[in-house]
């Protein structure tokens, strides 16, 4: 039944879009994401709902599994447009790729550390296992801010690199860790499973950012137009899934293959309420504390200003032209 629910709207969305489109032919544009999470919601939304239609644009968001290498396939010109994560685009950016930032999706950390329900305190963390995706990844540096914020070093315990979330979840649950770093939904279902949030990184972390838009500058140049129109087709994505809950609610449930009702609630409150933007616009601001972070490693990133990595050029059209006001009504 609810496969025929999620049919029927697709299809009157589609309906209603290419009434709008009429005869003119789509624009195809090859986009990808790097994962299967609550930031991706509004781009499956504007997908299965047809917005991208309704802007003349022919888009199936492909997955690529990684942020590094999503990053290379908009280099190398596989992929116009890419929902990713602002650390690989940026340092690529900083070693000279052709890569642009020319929007922000999530600019906060949102990952919560999860721990077992006896874990009250930062001292009954001292000397337990903590779990994250991978040194360097945003897992990694959530677990640093979540660590300082409880007034722990990262010597106090033991990160662990234990993949993807359903294997650091299958770990906790199983009793081989303490704690782990996760999202919303997966933190909500942990929480059916004895385990609570000690230390919630996205208000911590401040305007630490996690996932942009990036193009490269190639593209940009060659076809303003189209990244116009996706703009407009992803900012009203993000302001239909913000305030269609009973659509968009089930269609990521769907995606994302959440089986627990309550937990996709929780992450739908949760994004919706404190990730999502109104505007999405990447953090200048943000993208400081990335290069102060990067510079560690990379050097040549504390030379590097965040306005020389972005082109907000489209969004700033778009805000003149009143677009954002009328959306926003």
């Amino acid at each position: 039944m609810k496969r025929l629910i999620l049919s029927a709207l697709a299809a009157v969305f589609a309906t209603a879009a290419s009434a709008q489109q009429g005869d003119q032919p789509l624009i195809k544009v090859r986009v990808a994401y790097d994962g299967y999470s609550m930031t991706s919601g509004p781009l499956i939304y504007g997908e299965k709902t047809g917005l991208f239609k309704k802007f003349g644009l022919d888009v199936t968001p492909t997955f690529i599994d990684g942020g590094s290498t999503l990053t290379q396939a908009v280099v190398g010109g596989s992929v116009d447009i890419a929902q990713n994560g602002y650390t690989p685009s940026m340092a690529a950016a900083v070693q000279g790729a052709d890569i642009v930032l020319i929007g922000g999706m999530s600019n906060k950390l949102p990952f919560q550390l999860v721990v077992k329900n006896e874990i009250t305190n930062a001292e009954q963390l001292k000397g337990k296992n903590i779990a994250i995706s991978k040194y360097g990844s945003s897992t990694d540096t959530a677990a640093d801010f979540a660590i300082k914020s409880l007034g722990l070093k990262r010597t106090d315990v033991t990160i662990l690199q234990l993949g993807g979330a359903s294997t650091r979840i299958a770990a906790a649950i199983s009793g081989q860790i303490a704690g782990t770093m996760e999202q919303y939904p997966d933190t909500a279902e942990l929480s059916h499973h004895g385990f609570h949030v000690l230390a919630d990184v996205t208000d911590i972390a401040g305007e630490y950012p996690n996932t942009a838009y990036v193009t490269s500058r190639t593209f940009l140049k060659k076809n303003p137009d189209v990244v116009k129109r996706y703009m407009m087709a992803i900012s009203t994505a993000i302001r239909e899934y913000k305030t269609h809950p009973e659509v968009a609610i089930p269609l990521t449930q769907e995606f994302l293959k959440i089986k627990d009702a309550d937990a996709m609630k929780a992450a739908y409150e949760s994004y919706s309420q404190h990730v999502y933007p109104d505007i999405p616009r990447p953090s200048l601001k943000g993208m400081e504390l990335v290069l102060q972070e990067m510079s560690k490693d990379v050097p040549k990133a504390a030379s590097v200003k965040p306005a020389d990595l972005v082109d907000t050029s489209t969004l700033d059209e778009l805000e003149r032209e009143g677009f954002f006001k009328k959306l926003l009504m």
